[in-house]
């Protein structure tokens, strides 16, 4: 217990799953809840309420199915990364569209990673947040530091 008049912060990571199966967005979010990484997991079972949360809460990081109806998968990966050479949100894509031309336009529109919902574990995905967290950053601090004269 820490001192009187001290407190123990802990980071919390705030993930917003996106997808428009409820099954998958349950699976998923339990998953990634029983990790000790402290993570608090939001849903979204579609674009339009996933833009309304990413408009109300701050979003760490964003889990994204392809296949959604209305707004596509691609159109709010579009929106969360407008500058995929200095990407400003982590996304991940998490989907059961296995196409090779599909995962490389995601990779080259700012998702920091393509996994299949079929043979991806917890474990994968989570080393993804974590991989996608730490890119973004080190892009975020790239982009902020002045350039320094050489010589």
């Amino acid at each position: 217990m820490p001192p009187i008049g001290t407190s123990r912060q802990q980071t919390v990571t705030t993930i917003l799953l996106i997808d428009d199966n409820p099954n998958d967005l349950e699976i998923w979010s339990k998953a990634l809840q029983t990790r000790g990484d402290h993570y608090s997991v939001l849903t979204a079972i579609s674009g339009e309420v996933a833009l309304g949360l990413l408009k109300q809460v701050q979003i760490d990081c964003v889990v994204l199915d392809l296949d959604l109806p209305q707004i596509s998968g691609f159109e709010l990966l579009f929106q969360l990364v407008p500058d995929r050479k200095a990407p400003q949100m982590p996304v991940i894509v998490l989907t059961r569209l296995w196409n090779p031309t599909l995962r490389q336009l995601a990779l080259d529109h700012g998702a920091t990673a393509h996994l299949l919902k079929h043979g991806t574990s917890v474990e994968d995905l989570d080393k993804a947040i974590k991989q996608a967290l730490a890119a973004v950053a080190t892009t975020k601090d790239e982009w902020r530091t002045p350039l320094r004269p050489t010589g």
